[in-house]
C-alpha cells in the first residue's frame, strides 16, 4: 500500500509582513490538524509562547498536540529530524525568513526523491504588507521574486491603506504573479479563505491557473493564421526595476517529447537565476493524453493529464522570470515540435 504523502504549505513575504500571525491564524483555524512547523526564527517573533508544553532536542511540542522546529542550515537534515520524530503529522507548515529567496525548500520538495516519497508540495503562500508593500517592490528583488513564486498572495493590513489605492497594489502584484490568488486581509484573517489544501501544484489546478493566463484562445489564434502565439502582458519600461515578467506561448500541433525534454532541462538549468516559474499544458506525439508542466527554478516535473480524444491539440506555455526574451523563446520552441 502506497503511503500517503504529507502536504507541505510554505508560507513567505518580507519581514514584517505578517507571516507569523498567518501561522498562528492557521493553527488555531484547523484543530483537526496535526501540524509540524518549521520556523526560521524560532523564539523571537514566531509560535504564540502560550502554545509551547516541552522542548526535546530542538523540537518543541505544543499545547494543541501539533510540533514545531527552528530551520537549521540543513534542510533536509530538519526534515529526516521531523520524520524521525515520535511524533505523526498530517500537515507540514513552514515559515521562511523575511528576506529569503523562497525557491530552494521548493526545489527540495521537486527534486530529490526521497523527499518527494514523503511530501508534496500544497502551495507556496506569500504574505504582502499593504502599507509598505509598493517600496519594498522597488528597493527589494526578495520582494518581487516572493510573490512571482506564490500560488497564493495574501495582501495584509489592508485596513491601513485606502481602497483605491489596493486596486494599484493588486495591479502591481498580477505584474510579476499573474496566476497568483489574491485575497485581501487584516490581521491575516483568513476565516473565508481556503489557505491549506489548495493542491496548488497537482495537474489539475496548475492546468487551470495555465489556461487562465491566456487573452486570446485557440480559435482566435487559428483564425489569426499562426502556428504560434505570444501572449505577454506585461510591460515593464516605465520602471525598470521591475524586470520580473510573464510570457505565455499558445502552439499548434505536438511536441517532439525528447526534444522537449532535453531542451528544457538545458533551458532551466543555464537560466536557473532568471526563471521562476514555467506551467504548461502539453501535447506530445505519440502519447494518447494531455501533460501538464510544471518547473520552479531548474527542477520540474510532468503529470499525465486527461486524453486527448477527438479534441485540437495545442500546447500552452507560461514562463516567469527576469529579462525574459520572448521572441527568442518562441524561436526556440519552434523547433521542437513534431514534424
Amino acid at each position: 500500500m502506497e503511503q500517503k504523502r504529507i502536504p507541505v504549505t510554505i508560507i513567505t513575504g518580507f519581514l514584517g509582513a505578517g507571516k507569523t500571525s498567518l501561522l498562528n491564524k492557521l493553527i488555531g483555524k484547523h484543530p483537526e490538524k496535526k501540524f509540524a512547523i518549521i520556523e526560521n526564527e524560532f523564539g523571537e517573533t514566531g509560535i504564540d509562547g502560550g502554545l509551547i508544553a516541552t522542548a526535546t532536542d530542538a523540537i518543541f511540542e505544543l499545547n494543541n498536540g501539533c510540533i514545531c522546529c527552528s530551520l537549521g542550515e540543513d534542510f533536509l537534515h530538519t526534515l529526516e529530524t521531523l520524520l524521525g520524530s515520535s511524533y505523526e503529522f498530517d500537515h507540514l507548515l513552514i515559515e521562511t525568513t523575511g528576506i529569503a529567496d523562497p525557491s530552494g525548500i521548493v526545489d527540495a520538495f521537486i527534486s530529490g526523491n526521497t523527499v518527494q516519497e514523503r511530501f508534496r508540495i500544497d502551495s507556496v503562500v506569500c504574505v504582502a504588507d499593504a502599507e509598505n508593500m509598493e517600496d519594498l517592490f522597488d528597493e527589494q528583488p526578495e520582494v518581487r521574486l516572493q510573490l512571482a513564486l506564490a500560488d497564493l498572495v495574501l495582501l495584509n493590513k489592508t485596513d491601513c491603506v485606502h481602497s483605491d489605492y489596493l486596486t494599484h497594489l493588486t495591479r502591481l502584484i498580477k505584474q510579476v504573479a499573474p496566476m497568483a490568488k489574491i485575497v485581501n486581509t487584516t490581521f491575516c484573517n483568513v476565516d473565508g479563505t481556503a489557505v491549506l489544501d489548495t493542491n496548488s501544484f497537482s495537474g489539475e489546478v496548475v492546468e487551470k491557473s495555465t489556461l487562465s493566463f491566456f487573452g486570446m484562445d485557440l480559435q482566435e489564434k487559428k483564425q489569426a493564421g499562426q502556428k504560434s502565439f505570444i501572449h505577454n502582458p506585461q510591460s515593464h519600461e516605465s520602471n525598470p526595476k521591475h524586470d520580473i515578467s510573464s510570457v505565455g506561448f499558445t502552439f499548434e500541433g505536438s511536441f517532439d517529447v525528447n526534444k522537449f525534454g532535453l531542451w528544457m532541462q538545458n533551458y532551466l538549468y543555464f537560466n536557473r537565476e532568471n526563471i521562476f516559474r514555467v506551467k504548461g499544458i502539453m501535447s506530445f506525439d505519440q502519447t494518447e493524453d494531455q501533460f501538464v508542466f510544471h518547473a520552479v527554478r531548474s527542477s520540474f516535473m510532468f503529470e499525465v493529464g486527461k486524453p486527448w480524444g477527438n479534441a485540437a491539440r495545442f500546447s500552452k506555455l507560461v514562463f516567469i522570470g527576469k529579462n525574459i526574451s520572448g521572441q527568442e523563446l518562441e524561436a526556440n520552441l519552434l523547433q521542437l515540435l513534431a514534424k
